[in-house]
């Protein structure tokens, strides 16, 4: 069976409050799952690039073999569009393509929140969030603006967005969510969680701009590319942990021209 699922980028980052925000953006994880007799064996490649860390792989089926309580192998494979590494969502829409397709392949009648919890504990078991990113999983899956608690995986909210323009900023450098397990990032907890209210109260735009503020001063990235944006009017955000920065903007490539000084660019939309 087949299923798919896409990035998304960060609203309100949870890893300061436990409560976090994010809207899917179009760019798609596409998996594929058979039943065999025993053992895993598959690929997964990510803009054409093979990767062997198949630890999400194992624990998604992991957790459904607890789930049916019986053994069983599969044939994968899975394909990204989405780069690893950049606080885009890469682990979240893996998880949700690999827990929808082997939910189908299994002849489960869950529905589609179900597989987003299983998708969630997956991604916990694998080692690969901080906060489980359920708010992450949420936007990936259904592609709207999610917020939610991600200590109690409640959503607080959940709405369509106008599809618009998204302009992404990617660095050559790879951040890995586990390399951040020993920050205290309590210390801008307030703050963030100023932002938040604000996202609640339907102001997500702002709160989003107000979240990559807090975030890349806190985590030392460079905030050029986020005044040039402002500079631009433009609505720009750090997403996840980053390094990608994002903006809203209808006018993507003048925007485009300036941030290349910076990393790779790229022009998709929110879905």
């Amino acid at each position: 069976m087949k299923a798919s699922a896409s990035s998304a980028i960060t609203v309100i980052n949870a890893f300061a409050t436990g409560k976090g925000g994010a809207v899917g953006i179009d760019l798609w994880t596409r998996a594929e799952v058979k039943l065999t007799g025993e053992g895993l064996k598959g690929r997964i490649v990510v803009r054409g690039e093979e990767l062997t860390d198949y630890r999400l792989v194992n624990a998604v089926v992991e957790t459904f073999r607890k789930l049916m309580g019986e053994e069983f192998g599969i044939k994968f494979s899975v394909e990204s569009e989405i780069p690893i590494g950049m606080g885009l969502k890469s682990s979240s829409a893996a998880a949700n393509a690999l827990s929808k397709a082997l939910a189908l392949e299994l002849g489960l009648e869950f529905d589609d929140m179900d597989i987003v919890r299983l998708g969630v504990k997956a991604t916990r078991k694998a080692g690969v969030t901080l906060t489980g990113a359920f708010d992450d999983a949420c936007a990936s899956y259904f592609g709207f603006l999610c917020l939610t608690d991600n200590l109690s995986d409640e959503v607080l909210s959940m709405t369509e967005v106008e599809r618009s323009p998204v302009l992404l900023l990617l660095s050559e450098k790879e951040v890995l969510t586990e390399s951040l397990a020993r920050r205290d990032f309590s210390v801008i907890a307030p703050y963030v969680e100023e932002a938040f209210s604000l996202a609640l109260r339907g102001e997500w735009r702002k709160a989003l701009v107000l979240n990559g503020l807090i975030y890349s001063a806190y985590l030392g990235y460079n905030p050029e590319p986020i005044k040039i944006a402002l500079e631009f009017g433009a609505l720009p955000g750090l997403s996840g942990k980053g390094p990608a920065f994002f903006a809203l903007t209808e006018e993507p490539e003048e925007l485009a021209e300036r941030w290349r000084d910076f990393g790779r660019v790229e022009i998709t939309s929110l879905r």
